[in-house]
């Protein structure tokens, strides 16, 4: 999962979101400075090749380690790799590091995975700007023509019938069409229009569906489209 956050690209696992393994207890964490960072401090595409195979090295040293790589942050001019192991790898871990002698490994006991889930895992309205762009990418990965018209639907869920029409009623405010569902016994809201795909005005209406279903004892269950190919 890929995204921007605080002025920096983040990626992460999000594998471990609700679960991580239990012996996993130690952070490592590797900082090196960028030769190129460009004009967002992001890094320009020299930067990220020349990155790239000592990031491949650093992870497959990880790997032999029996450590797991959970995500990375650049931005400010650096790069910030993170892993998890069980504690005394850090002289272990140093192989790959020979071959950047700028580059600084630091490691803490973190049994919680807060820098996993503090630093890493996006939260709030970046959490749906991630989400939606891996809708995105697949929807990139069926050949679809992003900036074509098309038919999205937003769905959202409720325990009770009470709560399902006071969403419904306010659906409207935020100008999506909508209508009552009922999908395998549960109660839901189908909201829908037709636009190309724009990830930031996608994200601001999934966000918007968001908060308001919680308001009313709701669950925002996400969106959906059919690709658009061909000519």
């Amino acid at each position: 999962m890929s995204y921007r956050s605080d002025d920096r690209m983040i990626m992460v696992d999000a594998r471990y979101e609700k679960r991580h393994p239990a012996d996993m207890d130690h952070v490592y964490i590797v900082k090196a400075p960028m030769t190129s960072p460009g004009p967002h401090g992001h890094g320009d595409e020299a930067e990220v090749s020349r990155f790239h195979p000592f990031e491949d090295r650093l992870n497959e040293e990880a790997d032999e380690l029996g450590m797991v790589s959970v995500g990375r942050r650049r931005g400010f001019n650096t790069w910030e790799l993170a892993w998890y192991g069980p504690p005394g790898l850090d002289r272990k871990f140093h192989r790959a590091l020979r071959d950047n002698p700028d580059a600084h490994l630091t490691t803490d006991e973190d049994p919680n995975w807060r820098h996993y889930r503090d630093k890493l895992l996006p939260r709030h309205k970046d959490l749906h700007r991630a989400r939606n762009g891996l809708v995105v990418y697949q929807l990139l990965q069926a050949g679809d023509h992003l900036d074509q018209p098309r038919l999205i639907e937003f769905f959202v869920y409720f325990h009770r019938e009470l709560d399902r029409d006071r969403y419904l009623r306010e659906v409207a405010s935020i100008g999506l069409d909508a209508e009552a569902i009922e999908t395998e016994g549960k109660l839901g809201v189908r909201a829908y229009f037709t636009a190309a795909i724009d990830i930031e005005l996608i994200t601001d209406i999934t966000w918007e569906l968001h908060e308001r279903a919680q308001e009313v004892n709701g669950t925002f269950d996400g969106w959906g489209c059919a690709p658009v190919v061909g000519q």
